[in-house]
């Protein structure tokens, strides 16, 4: 086996991975949506990989991971892999995307269609065969259809994480290790933290809603489409009764992908009845209405930047509230908010005079997660990825016994 490190090595986001054994697979095909130097869309590419490929397999549908997938239709096509609610959510995020970079966008409408032609679905621990390499997907719990890309070629084990989650959350079970395996490509996002309580947060987020409620405010919920959002209505759904829920945005698109894929969900009849439960803001009144009253709106942008949730800010009275519950940028409106009370506006600095909290409601795996989940892979080596300090964590899991590198776009690894 050898592995190309193509993209989200020492940094966050376009994950892309070229594995070669007698096949030439890529694992993921991101774009990096943002960075701390420029938070504006950069749509920044892996680097370009030499020859053909014989296949792609996709971990999950967040851009960062998936929004390259068209550009591979500029070319030769090749079948591309996948859980089915995984297709359905990137093929509704590359529409949009399409339409946000316009004229820098690196493929066009056309080759979002051969994608989509292109292709395959794949079950959990349904076994693809091509030429004399195995490849399977694995349960990661991060998003709907979220997986672990598994590759056998030869005795030897290849485990790619993509972005996972340990422990249950309201709308997936915690990712599960398949087996011990060779050698692992591991994110490590929150390599140098940990999540708080999952309960406890619940907790301070449903009393600071109440709050912020009795006081005759509104609570806005900037969040992202995919996975948060549904959370978010999973959570109110278990522990608020009485209190409005509007969704508003792309969230209302993805939410109908996870009712209609609800086996990929852990409690579908609790979710169906969250949704039920919840006014899709789709006409003009459900947005007046939204802050007219007391109420809870989940809505995109997650950052802020853009979306029927900047628009929402301007029409919050002063005893409303703003709650993050993802992480923010630096130099986003959302970090903005957060650290300087200001946000921009097509084009102006405006004050925000509500309160703003920031809950870590993180998908991905904390510190101790990765560790645990390094200790029961128990691989030959660890190739380590998607992360803001993958030579520190490199070397703490050195001083474990563990052959951990921390390699940078380009670099070529031979296992």
């Amino acid at each position: 086996m050898r592995v190309h490190c193509l993209g989200s090595c020492q940094e966050v986001g376009r994950s892309c991975f070229l594995v070669e054994t007698d096949q030439r697979t890529l694992f993921d095909y991101g774009l990096k949506i943002y960075s701390r130097q420029n938070p504006k869309k950069q749509n920044l590419m892996p680097l370009p990989y030499q020859g053909d490929i014989d296949a792609m397999v996709l971990s999950h549908a967040h851009l960062d991971h998936s929004g390259c997938i068209p550009e591979l239709y500029t070319r030769p096509p090749v079948h591309w892999f996948g859980t089915p609610p995984t297709m359905e959510i990137a093929s509704l995020l590359w529409a949009d995307s399409l339409k946000i970079m316009g004229e820098d966008s690196p493929y066009q409408e056309m080759h979002v269609n051969r994608a989509e032609n292109r292709y395959a679905p794949l079950l959990y621990e349904q076994v693809l065969s091509l030429g004399d390499t195995d490849y399977s997907l694995h349960d990661a719990g991060h998003i709907l259809g979220s997986a672990m890309v598994k590759a056998k070629h030869n005795g030897k084990t290849l485990l790619y994480s993509g972005d996972f989650k340990m422990g249950d959350t309201r709308m997936h079970k915690g990712a599960v290790p398949p087996e011990e395996a060779d050698y692992l490509i591991l994110e490590s996002t929150y390599s140098n933290r940990e999540h708080p309580n999952r309960e406890e947060l619940e907790k301070k987020l449903i009393s600071t809603i109440e709050e912020t409620i009795d006081l005759g405010g509104t609570v806005l919920l900037p969040a992202f489409a995919v996975g948060r959002s549904q959370e978010l209505l999973s959570v109110l759904h278990s522990r608020l009764r009485g209190i409005p829920v509007f969704l508003d945005g792309m969230s209302k698109a993805v939410t109908n992908i996870y009712l209609n894929n609800d086996d990929y969900i852990r409690d579908p009849k609790s979710f169906r009845e969250a949704a039920q439960e919840t006014i899709f803001a789709d006409s003009i009144r459900d947005k007046k209405d939204a802050t007219a009253e007391p109420s809870i709106i989940v809505s995109t942008a997650g950052m802020m930047e853009g979306g029927p949730a900047l628009r929402y800010l301007q029409h919050l009275n002063p005893a409303s509230r703003l709650i993050f519950t993802g992480y923010n940028v630096e130099g986003t409106n959302g970090w903005r908010i957060l650290n300087q009370s200001k946000a921009l506006v097509d084009g102006y600095e405006l004050e925000v005079s509500v309160p703003a909290d920031y809950l870590d409601f993180s998908a991905h795996v904390g510190h101790s997660g990765l560790v645990d989940f390094v200790k029961k892979v128990n691989p030959e080596k660890i190739i380590l990825n998607h992360g803001d300090d993958t030579p520190g964590f490199a070397q703490e899991l050195a001083g474990m016994g563990f052959d951990a590198v921390a390699p940078k776009n380009g670099d070529t690894i031979d296992l």
